[in-house]
């Protein structure tokens, strides 16, 4: 054998051995880090909850002895499978980034138009038929889905905490030192656990949406609140305890849900009636679609809004007329981007596209959230603030955008100029104003306050967002920049009500 053929068995030998440590032992390496908070924020005993101000105290049992449950507590963690190693680590990479994952992964599920009914003959019956049991997870469902969960979590985790630092009941790794618990040690009072409020009003916003979703939720419910016993740093009556207030917190967030106008965003003969007598200074929207579709959440705009006072409040005012050289302007450079759209733009846009089967743009500013909360190393309840201001700007935003939309009312400029090819899906409701770009400027806006060391990086996202639904032909520049403007305008409301929350 010579020496060069030698020397490439030992490579291959190597890379063989690297290959089998890396594959023997795949829970040693999980994908995220594990968050280890740098503070518990024993403060947010005084921070003021978004909704819901108060708790009755028969909600939350009488803590337990410290002693109580710790027998179960020793037996799991000396009985540790190695899946039970995996979910310890899973849910140690922030329980909270960890739902809002999970929230958007359900969004991208469902995140599909129904298609169109045809007769036995292929021809189309003009209906359209979603099940009502698995409803369209778009921008705006999915944005308001998101704000319910996350705005429950923050506001059950500032009741929590309150009652953590009330019994100031130790966690079980603390009651008994010889518990080799797998969780960070924080020192976090154990009463009531607080990963079981997280999943709890989770799995029940969910399944308020999604009641196929149960089972499958409440598997991860389980995974998720077991984890933490298996850890050694809750005991079942800590969990128990967090169930009951999470369930109560359901209760006041099911009571928004039925009163916020989203049952009647839909309603679709009330919105003919009213399109007959609109009067536009662009060319009507109408449906692009074959057999045409009616248009997307007609009165979004009047679903109650968390932060801006009303849809109103914000109204950007119309767009310019077709008499106006910013039209002309506008619809001159869809027309050449539609011939010479350079690979930046393209690149620009498929990245920003956040079509069907994806978790749309709402799903992408979470998706910052959670990075941003989770490499920050922030406590549960500073991380749930955080993406409940971040989900209410953006379900302000919807409220808003889909307002605007409504109101004025602007066609897309593919059916403008058919000669204007389309780079991505087209969507099937007005043009002015950009969602996408009403989205990214109230998300930009919240994130900038909460981490301003980044909110150059913040904006320059959210411009680039907006400027990618012009590289998709999807809007025109004065859609985009309306947008950006209106969505920062709502991001401004959030954090107005951030400001005097006592977090700070």
């Amino acid at each position: 054998m010579n020496i060069m053929t030698h020397t490439r068995w030992i490579l291959i030998a190597v890379l063989f051995l690297v290959v089998m440590v890396g594959c023997d032992n795949p829970i040693e390496a999980p994908v995220v880090a594990e968050l280890t908070p740098t503070s518990n924020d024993s403060s947010a005993v005084l921070w003021t909850p978004i909704y819901i101000a108060d708790v009755p105290a028969s909600v939350i049992p009488a803590a337990p002895a410290d002693d109580e449950g710790m027998d179960a507590v020793r037996a799991a963690v000396a009985a540790r499978t190695d899946a039970q190693r995996n979910a310890i680590r899973r849910w140690n990479q922030g329980p909270v980034q960890e739902w809002s994952a999970i929230a958007r992964r359900i969004v991208a599920k469902y995140n599909i138009t129904p298609a169109a009914e045809r007769n036995p003959d292929g021809s189309f019956t003009g209906r359209f038929l979603p099940d009502p049991a698995k409803p369209l997870a778009s921008p705006p469902f999915a944005s308001r889905m998101f704000s319910l969960i996350e705005v429950g979590t923050y506001d059950g985790l500032i009741h929590a905490w309150r009652a953590k630092y009330t019994t100031k009941r130790p966690a079980p790794y603390v009651v008994d030192p010889s518990i080799a618990t797998l969780a960070p040690k924080t020192g976090l009072p154990s009463y009531p656990n607080e990963d079981a409020i997280i999943a709890r009003v989770a799995v029940e916003v969910i399944v308020l949406m999604y009641p196929s979703e149960r089972a499958n939720m409440e598997a991860l419910y389980t995974d998720a609140t077991q984890s933490r016993v298996w850890a050694g740093v809750a005991r079942p009556s800590d969990v128990a305890a967090g169930d009951s207030l999470a369930r109560f917190i359901v209760t006041k967030l099911k009571e928004r849900a039925s009163t916020d106008k989203w049952s009647g965003a839909d309603n679709q003969p009330a919105w003919k009636a009213k399109e007959a007598a609109l009067v536009t200074t662009w060319p009507k929207w109408k449906s692009a679609e074959t057999p045409a579709r009616p248009p997307l959440h007609p009165f979004g705009g009047d679903v109650t809004p968390w932060n801006i006072s009303s849809a109103a409040d914000v109204d950007p005012g119309p767009p310019p007329s077709e008499t106006d050289a910013k039209f002309q302007s506008d619809m001159n450079e869809m027309r050449e981007l539609a011939k010479n759209r350079t690979r930046e733009q393209a690149r620009i846009a498929t990245y920003w596209e956040a079509g069907g089967g994806t978790d749309g743009p709402p799903g992408m500013w979470m998706k910052v959230t959670e990075d941003r909360t989770r490499a920050a190393n922030m406590s549960a309840v500073r991380s749930a603030r955080i993406h409940a201001y971040v989900s209410c700007s953006l379900h302000d935003a919807a409220v808003a955008c889909w307002y605007t939309k409504y109101k004025y009312y602007t066609a897309r400029p593919c059916t403008i100029d058919n000669t204007i090819a389309m780079g991505a899906g087209l969507p099937n409701f007005p043009g002015y104003s950009s969602g996408h770009s009403t989205f990214s400027g109230a998300s930009a806006e919240v994130l900038s306050f909460f981490f301003p060391a980044s909110e150059s990086e913040f904006r320059s996202m959210a411009q680039e967002a907006a400027d990618s639904r012009m590289y998709s032909r999807i809007h025109v520049r004065a859609d985009c920049e309306v947008g950006l403007s209106q969505g920062y305008n709502v991001g401004k409301a959030s954090v107005a009500k951030a400001r005097l929350d006592a977090a700070e």
